[in-house]
């Protein structure tokens, strides 16, 4: 029965995607100029919108569940989650430890596409068009703030504390990192993302709080641009 809430966030993830669409779509007819696929769709605003409303639905859940204490005020809750803050050393090893991960996957990709050309095809088409060229403001924010906190509640958050109650602590972080994986929906991203997601899990387990995991997301995904 624990495990019934997190499957309830599949189709919210389909519906908050679809109102993301609809919400894109008709922003690029009333201003054209603002259109940029072949469905008339602002593709980093879509990304933005569709992570913004994953935030607003996922987060106001696990604020509610699993944050907010019975009979104390909401954000005095949310406060004492950050008490990890007051170690801010281990905070700031999470930038190198960010940055030598992306730096890692990123040369291990590059030759796996020299030796796998056929299998990387879909990850350089769907990640690679992503980070090189011109990068859009929007998109790096939605990159770098937006969707690492939006993912790390949804799995680090939602989905690890509802597998924990089913199945025990391990095997919820596990659970977590192999959704994680197949949330990517490409097969070598999706390798690396449940490789990722059993680090961020424990992290999460570990500290008993999201914002490790967060901070050492969002590095990972601004290293991704810095990386030459």
């Amino acid at each position: 029965m624990a495990l019934i809430p997190p499957l309830a966030s599949i189709p919210l993830s389909v519906v908050a995607y679809f109102a993301a669409f609809m919400i894109t779509f008709c922003a690029s007819k009333a201003v054209p100029d603002i259109a940029s696929d072949e469905w008339g769709v602002n593709v980093p605003i879509f990304t933005l919108i569709r992570y913004l409303l994953f935030l607003i639905l996922f987060g106001y859940w696990y604020i509610m569940v699993f944050v907010k204490e019975k009979k104390t005020d909401i954000f005095d809750s949310i406060k004492k989650r950050f008490t990890v803050i007051k170690k801010p050393v281990l905070l700031l090893l999470l930038i190198p430890a960010g940055y030598i991960m992306q730096f890692l996957i990123t040369h291990l990709m590059r030759l796996l596409t020299t030796s796998f050309p056929e299998l990387m095809k879909d990850y350089n088409t769907n990640v690679g068009s992503l980070i090189t060229g011109n990068v859009s403001v929007i998109l790096l924010i939605t990159s770098v703030l937006i969707s690492p906190i939006a993912e790390e509640v949804l799995f680090r958050g939602l989905t690890q504390k509802y597998a924990e109650k089913a199945a025990g602590a391990l095997p919820a972080i596990f659970i977590q990192a192999v959704l994680f994986g197949l949330y990517h929906m490409n097969l070598v991203q999706g390798i690396a993302a449940l490789f990722f997601g059993i680090i961020f899990g424990f992290m999460a387990k570990k500290s008993k709080s999201l914002v490790p995991s967060i901070i050492l997301h969002a590095v990972f995904n601004l290293s991704a641009y810095l990386i030459p």
